[in-house]
């Protein structure tokens, strides 16, 4: 499995969404797989070194992945809505507030290169992961213009990315796994109707 599919949205919430994909026409979930999930948290970031340790307990793990798969049907309803409306609905921020107000968090220092930045942390490894997950729709919704929050032009794809490209024409989710399965195609396509 190209781990790379872990971070391909650019922001934590958007991997979360990405957690379920096609592969050779068959749906995988990463959330499923209990090591795949903590391959994705750390490749997104999302943990301390306590928290990596405390995710040893199964039945704290298994809590976790339950409420990621709910932040992730979560982000769902976000995307379709800028889908749909280009900004969220007032019902989903008002679930979105009520998100925010569950995650128990506190201020730290943290040293930060040769500057102290002062960071919320969560008072637990659920509510630091959810924590950062919020953190990332809201930062993505108030810095990235909503058309810049996309969906994989190759139709057998269901990821979302945000473009972060100059052009801002980015297509897809990954050149190397959809950009050119869909040029080979066109090419194979355009060399059979030559025949």
């Amino acid at each position: 499995m190209d781990k790379s599919i872990f971070i391909l949205g650019g922001t934590a919430w958007i991997n979360l969404l990405n957690t379920t994909y096609i592969s050779n026409k068959q749906k995988i979930d990463i959330l499923a797989d209990s090591s795949k999930t903590l391959q994705w948290l750390e490749a997104n970031d999302l943990l301390r070194d306590s928290d990596a340790l405390a995710l040893e307990n199964k039945e704290l793990l298994d809590s976790l992945i339950k409420e990621l798969q709910s932040f992730r049907n979560f982000s769902k309803i976000i995307m379709s809505d800028l889908e749909q409306h280009g900004k969220l609905t007032p019902n989903t921020t008002n679930e979105l507030i009520k998100l925010v107000e569950q995650v128990k968090v506190n201020l730290t220092i943290v040293p930060n290169h040769d500057k102290l930045v002062l960071a919320p942390v969560g008072t637990t490894t659920e509510d630091h992961v959810l924590f950062n997950i919020i953190d990332s729709i809201i930062h993505t919704l108030e810095n990235t213009s909503v058309n810049r929050i996309r969906k994989c032009e190759h139709p057998e794809c269901i990821l979302y990315y945000v473009d972060t490209s100059k052009s801002g024409r980015r297509r897809w989710c990954s050149m190397e796994l959809c950009g050119n399965r869909k040029k080979v195609a066109e090419f194979y396509a355009r060399k059979k109707k030559k025949l």
